[in-house]
């Protein structure tokens, strides 16, 4: 009966040395862990990039940036931020779930007591991407990476009347992939 008992405490013991080991520990994302990153833009002086090919940052008065949706009423759009700021660095979500993203970027924006449009000039951009998602953990779970198309459509300015954007030559994509916010992706001249 005593050799029983032996057997058994053993036997626990192992077990529960075994089942310990086994176990995984929980993840907890720890703060600063990456998330699904921003394209970052960057705005410069057109007129100085084109006279001495040297990049100065030039700030966008009152810019204000809304996301448009293309894929319902053409009119439907979210806005990125509160109110307009004169700004040379502005950081956009993409969308996770497709392959574009269209934005209405307003440079001199206004508008009344009624939130209606005073002034302000336009420019619709679109950017194309492919995703690609990484597993973090499973507490943090997966982020989106995107890779900007490079065969010349990776970002796109819709040429209207009155562009403050070049539609040629106001564009350039500094890094195709966008895997982090601490470097910027494309340069907007203006």
């Amino acid at each position: 009966m005593k050799k029983l008992s032996y057997i058994g405490i053993i036997a626990l013991v192992i077990t529960t040395t075994v089942l310990s080991f086994s176990c995984e520990k929980d993840d907890i994302c720890a703060e600063g862990t990456l998330t699904t990153p921003r394209l970052v833009i960057e705005f410069f002086d057109a007129e100085i990039s084109d006279t001495t090919g040297e990049d100065v940052a030039k700030n966008v008065t009152n810019l204000f940036v809304e996301a448009l949706n293309p894929n319902l009423d053409p009119d439907t759009q979210s806005t990125i931020q509160d109110d307009a700021a004169t700004v040379n660095t502005i950081s956009i979500p993409l969308h996770t779930q497709e392959n574009s993203t269209v934005y209405r970027f307003f440079s001199e924006y206004e508008t009344d007591s009624d939130g209606n449009i005073t002034a302000g000039n336009s420019d619709i951009i679109t950017f194309n991407y492919e995703t690609s998602e990484v597993f973090l953990s499973r507490a943090c779970g997966y982020v989106t990476n995107y890779r900007l198309d490079d065969a010349g459509t990776g970002v796109v300015v819709t040429t209207d009347t009155d562009n403050w954007i070049d539609p040629t030559t106001g564009i350039a994509i500094t890094q195709f992939t966008i895997q982090d916010e601490t470097i910027a992706h494309v340069k907007i001249y203006h």
